[in-house]
């Protein structure tokens, strides 16, 4: 059939729950501004606008985290005089995102800018997975006044996103799971964390801008919270979940990003290309058939430093080659 519409134009249609005429995917957006220093520190490693410090050690393959066993915050209560919150202002915005957008073709892709470490996560990096998780069952009223004002934060950094990158998409990374189930309680996420998202995505809504929450791990739990929020999206939904059902009952009104085996076979650097193959062609057979609720994502996972360049490695490449093969199948 004819394609009238623009990867952008597609992609953006499906996230606005809109007809649209083939499945997008990763290749269909610029994901940007989401490494600033000020959530990892100069180069992914080394102090944040939180003070606190991050090492990239072997054991985690090179990816940064917070420095194990050495937390900012111990007491949630105590929170006011130890948390310490650095004025946006002070980054250089407008060199950043002309840099990063220097490339971008805004007629054929979306603009998605990404705020890694959203309340949840930046409250874990403060205390600890442990202390954060104590904190919201021994702590709440604290530790929603604490979650309140980073979310205060992240809004007044959300500004400076619009006024330089002038996003399509902003997605915020608050992986609130596991593997196998959700960190906390449905009840203790919906009581300190679901305001907060809401408010996150009324404030995108306000700019114009669409509301996509980042979560790995089996979430299917909140899907409804999700929606509620107000978010158009989940991203890095991963293979854990019951995706089909989730797009067969809330596909009309919530757009899944992801779907790639990412915690099996097909991500790791030992993948075959044949693997790696199949697996895109499982997700867009499984889930891009019904053309709504979909938007496919996946790679394979490399430690640093491995490749020059994970994104343009063959096996990365034969991914988005098989995925745009899926694709012109739809259209042919």
């Amino acid at each position: 059939m004819p394609i009238s519409m623009s990867p952008r134009e597609n992609y953006l249609a499906c996230l606005n729950h809109k007809p649209h005429e083939y499945t997008p995917g990763m290749t269909d957006t610029a994901m940007v501004g989401a490494f600033v220093p000020f959530e990892r520190g100069e180069g992914g490693a080394g102090i944040d606008a939180f003070g606190v410090r991050w090492v990239a050690p072997e054991s985690a393959a090179g990816g940064a985290l917070p420095t194990p066993n050495e937390f900012l915050l111990t007491d949630v209560t105590q929170w006011k005089s130890v948390v310490q919150f650095t004025d946006p202002s002070v980054f250089d915005w407008e060199n950043l995102a002309a840099a990063e957008l220097a490339n971008v073709n805004r007629d054929m892709m979306a603009v998605e800018v990404g705020s890694l470490n959203f309340i949840y996560e930046r409250l874990a990096t403060l205390m600890g997975f442990e202390g954060a998780l104590l904190a919201m069952a021994l702590e709440p009223e604290a530790t929603y006044e604490l979650l309140e004002a980073l979310l205060n934060w992240k809004i007044e950094v959300f500004k400076y996103y619009v006024k330089y990158y002038k996003p399509d998409i902003y997605t915020y990374f608050d992986d609130v799971a596991t593997e196998r189930m959700l960190f906390m309680s449905p009840p203790t996420y919906q009581s300190l964390i679901k305001p907060l998202h809401t408010r996150m995505a009324d404030v995108c809504k306000e700019y114009g801008v669409i509301p996509i929450q980042h979560t790995c791990g089996r979430a299917d739990i909140i899907v409804q919270d999700m929606i509620d929020e107000g978010n158009a999206g989940w991203s890095a939904v991963q293979a854990t979940n019951d995706i089909e059902d989730i797009i067969i009952k809330h596909g009309h009104e919530f757009v899944l990003c992801g779907g790639y085996n990412s915690n099996g076979a097909p991500s790791l650097e030992s993948a075959t290309e044949d693997e790696v193959r199949a697996e895109v062609r499982r997700c867009m057979d499984t889930y891009g058939k019904y053309r709504k609720g979909y938007v496919f994502f996946g790679m394979v996972m490399y430690a640093v430093g491995s490749v020059a360049d994970p994104f343009m490695s063959p096996l990365n490449l034969a991914i988005v080659d098989e995925f745009m093969k899926c694709r012109a199948e739809q259209t042919a």
